[in-house]
């Protein structure tokens, strides 16, 4: 074994690799007993600089959770539970459902029924987070998690920016140029995986030429996928990809329109 290749955690151990729940560039998150542990991704024959550099991500987001959960004994509806803020970690409810990413490409079809309920759920987080003043920037299935009752909560705030909190969110973007607006389109693709099973692969960051780019854009309606008439989500999913489609009510009128519809018989 090639310990090298092994990440260590923040006292100097191998993290042992069935334990890892995800695993990224700058992060890893380690399961231990009922929880999550979100930490810098060192490598043994690491850098200082690397190492702070990557540290200093997990610093970043531990700001985005004191915005959005100060009390680590109330979580918020629809995002995971923080349960601590310790060192240069981020401790989460361990979430035994998996993602949703993971979910749907797994199982059959969720019911419309389930599909509802998902659809509210993530609806909830995504406007507590804008509430707080808080731009997601990376809804996507795989930052999905669901528990062992099949409920659903947005996590993975390491892109996330956290705005002034007298921000009027509807008028306002990021440096990388993401708003409420591209998180609702984001959503709708989510919405869509959800309802069809299949994943779009549109990347709000991606260039003409397929390249990838740190900028964020709004994509045009011919770059996201037909709706069939039939769908019963496709009034809420189509106004997800109008930029501003929601209005001054933002994710609050994908709740709206949850309220109003009555759509087919659950199956």
């Amino acid at each position: 074994m090639n310990t090298l290749h092994y990440p260590i955690d923040d006292e100097g151990h191998y993290i042992i690799p069935h334990t890892i729940l995800q695993i990224g560039d700058a992060a890893v998150v380690v399961h231990r007993d009922d929880v999550a542990i979100k930490m810098a991704i060192v490598y043994k024959n690491d850098t200082l600089e690397k190492v702070e550099e990557n540290r200093s991500k997990i610093r970043r987001e531990q700001e985005v959770w004191r915005r959005i959960q100060p009390n680590f004994e109330a979580p918020v509806e629809g995002i995971v539970h923080c349960l601590d803020l310790s060192g240069d970690t981020i401790e989460m409810k361990y979430m035994s459902g998996g993602t949703l990413s993971k979910w749907l490409k797994n199982r059959a079809q969720p019911s419309i029924k389930l599909q509802r309920r998902w659809f509210r759920q993530l609806t909830i987080g995504l406007h507590n987070l804008h509430q707080r003043r808080v731009i997601h920037s990376d809804v996507l299935s795989r930052n999905i998690l669901l528990d062992g009752s099949s409920n659903v909560v947005i996590c993975d705030l390491g892109a996330s920016s956290v705005m002034p909190i007298d921000t009027i969110m509807a008028h306002t973007v990021d440096e990388y140029n993401c708003s409420i607006w591209t998180d609702i389109c984001q959503l709708g693709l989510v919405f869509y995986e959800i309802v069809t099973g299949r994943e779009t692969g549109i990347s709000l960051y991606r260039n003409n030429d397929g390249t990838d780019d740190f900028i964020a854009r709004f994509p045009s309606r011919d770059m996201l996928p037909a709706l069939g008439k039939q769908m019963w989500a496709r009034d809420i999913i189509e106004t997800c990809w109008q930029e501003g489609g929601y209005g001054a009510a933002g994710a609050a009128g994908i709740l709206a329109k949850l309220d109003k519809m009555q759509g087919p018989r659950h199956r």
